[in-house]
Formats: structure tokens, C-alpha cells, sequence
């Protein structure tokens, strides 16, 4: 509801949002680092990534926000790695310390094929990245694995997110006579 709510008011008041361009490729870069590092900032990236895709080249817009959330991403599975013996304990067997069956089946997943896994749950717009990302980190899961997929899965989101901007917003625009 808030995303739609956000939408209409772009299109409403597109002429103040024309002002986003000046933020250019740094400006997605910046607001996608932050709204991919998970911090406690309501910061909806991938809105002025649609907007910035409209009005300026969304190949450029789509790398440069992708590129901004895989390395905010990539800062949350480093929280996860920081604080593996708390995350992991979660998952240990009281008595003898080692991964309960349940957990070691899931290491063993992760190992396997946690890079397929990074690579679509960055690229959905989903709510649980962010405890994957911290879940994979205190496995031990390679810190170079992870932000290859990451970013690339992010890349990929931020690109669609883009062109339709590009050839969404601006037909929107042409449609409502405001453009």
C-alpha cells in the first residue's frame, strides 16, 4: 500500500521529483548502500531507482543502485559472520554443542547451494534478506561467494526497476498530460 501510495504521489508531483536527477548515479549508488545495509532507515531506494530510471539512463541507474545495495548487503552478512557464535547458538544442541540434525541439514543446504539462494533473494523484493544474509554469515559462508550473488542478484532487480521507469513512468507521464 505504501509503494503504491508512493507511486501516485510521483506521479502527481513529478515536476519536484525531476529535481532526483540531480542525485544522478552516485545518488543511487548512495541510497541503495544504505537501504541495502539494512540500517534502521526507511529509505525506499528502489523508488527513486524507478524515478532516476525515467529521466536518466536506466542501464547506468540499474548498476550503480544494484552495485550500492550488493555492498549494503554484503554489510549485513558481515554482522552475521561477527556474531556467529550468538547466531549459531541458537541452533546448537544444549548438552554436547554440536548443530542439531535440523541445523546441520541446513549448513550442509547452505554449502551446497546457498549461492542460488543469495542470488534470488536479492533479486525478490522480500522482507527476509536480511536474516538469510546474518544466518549465512555465521556459517561461515564465503565472504566472496556471497557478494558476487548478492550483488548480481541485486543488479538484476535494480535493472528491471529501472526500465520500468524508463518506459513505464515516462508513458504515465505522456498519458496524464504531465509529461
Amino acid at each position: 500500500m505504501l509503494t503504491v501510495a508512493v507511486c501516485v504521489v510521483i506521479v502527481f508531483y513529478w515536476r519536484y521529483f525531476t529535481n532526483l536527477q540531480h542525485y544522478g548515479y552516485i545518488g543511487a549508488f548512495l541510497f541503495g548502500l544504505i537501504a541495502g545495509s539494512s540500517l534502521p532507515v526507511p529509505l525506499p531506494y528502489l523508488v527513486l531507482t524507478f524515478t532516476l530510471g525515467g529521466v536518466s539512463n536506466p542501464a547506468l541507474v540499474g548498476v550503480a543502485s544494484g552495485l550500492g545495495a550488493g555492498i549494503g548487503g554484503t554489510l549485513v552478512f558481515l554482522f552475521g559472520r561477527g556474531g556467529s557464535s550468538l547466531v549459531l547458538g541458537i541452533f546448537l544442541n544444549k548438552g554436547n554443542n554440536k548443530p542439531s540434525p535440523r541445523a546441520a541439514k541446513i549448513l550442509e543446504w547452505a554449502e551446497n547451494r546457498g549461492g542460488i539462494v543469495v542470488f534470488f533473494m536479492s533479486a525478490l523484493l522480500n522482507p527476509a534478506f536480511a536474516p538469510m544474509a546474518i544466518a549465512l554469515g555465521a556459517t561461515r559462508f564465503r565472504l566472496a561467494k556471497f557478494f558476487l550473488w548478492c550483488t548480481a542478484g541485486n543488479i538484476v532487480k535494480s535493472l528491471l526497476i529501472a526500465v520500468l521507469g524508463y518506459y513505464g513512468l515516462g508513458t504515465l507521464l505522456r498519458w496524464l498530460e504531465i509529461f
